[in-house]
């Protein structure tokens, strides 16, 4: 249900939320630098352009928020001390975002959209500002921002503070290091895009899994890394 984009920055500012945070791979985070903005996943494909596949593609499809974009209350990696399963690139926006021109309608959910069969509405979607208040929990991962009617387009302004990148520690049979591959793909976008913002190589709290996660899946790590499909 739709939240005036003022409530929605009221709510999560007093529940001590900063900043927000969009996770993605390499590839696709090339797309959103060169595009000078987060876009869904059906604005990608209206596009024609590659973009690394997601387990909630389906669900995004079936439930009508394929042209919608996501935005969580909090960095999921850092909490979770996990690889985040979006992907390795973490941007980070200012909370003013929300009142930003071109933001469109703001829904929250309340459940994540994988887990959405057989609910109805109110137990997918917050319903108004007193349910915000009321049940918002930052950090919790279920609950995202999804920036409606917006275009299927987020502009980064001057609201996009850095970009974090996961380090797999991880070579190519090439002796190519991954995350050296990834920051000059995400520079050479940014040059692309006359976009200047600091990548920022992720600090773990101790007991992060994030090495062993990436270790784990040959398949999903170069998919993850690799800037071209």
């Amino acid at each position: 249900m739709h939240i005036p984009p003022s409530h929605v920055f009221e709510a999560l500012s007093e529940k001590g939320v900063t900043e927000l945070h969009h996770a993605n791979s390499v590839a696709t985070a090339c797309q959103f630098i060169r595009a000078g903005s987060l876009l869904s996943r059906g604005s990608v494909e209206r596009l024609g352009v590659a973009q690394t596949p997601q387990a909630s593609d389906e669900a995004d499809r079936r439930y009508s928020i394929w042209f919608d974009v996501f935005l969580d209350s909090v960095d999921i990696h850092r909490r979770a001390s996990r690889a985040n399963v979006y992907g390795p690139v973490m941007f980070v926006f200012d909370i003013n975002i929300i009142n930003a021109n071109g933001t469109g309608r703001i829904w929250l959910t309340k459940l994540n959209p994988t887990k959405w069969a057989g609910k109805p509405d109110s137990q997918r979607w917050f319903q108004d500002r007193n349910d915000l208040e009321r049940n918002f929990v930052k950090g919790r991962f279920d609950q995202m921002l999804v920036l409606r009617h917006c275009g299927g387009a987020l502009p980064f302004g001057r609201h996009l503070k850095k970009i974090i990148l996961d380090d797999p520690k991880h070579q190519t049979d090439h002796d190519v290091d991954l995350y050296s591959m990834a920051v000059g793909a995400l520079r050479l976008a940014m040059q692309d895009a006359k976009i200047d913002v600091p990548i920022v190589r992720r600090t773990c709290t101790e007991g992060c899994t994030c090495e062993q996660d990436w270790a784990a899946d040959a398949e999903k790590l170069f998919q993850m890394f690799d800037p071209k499909i």
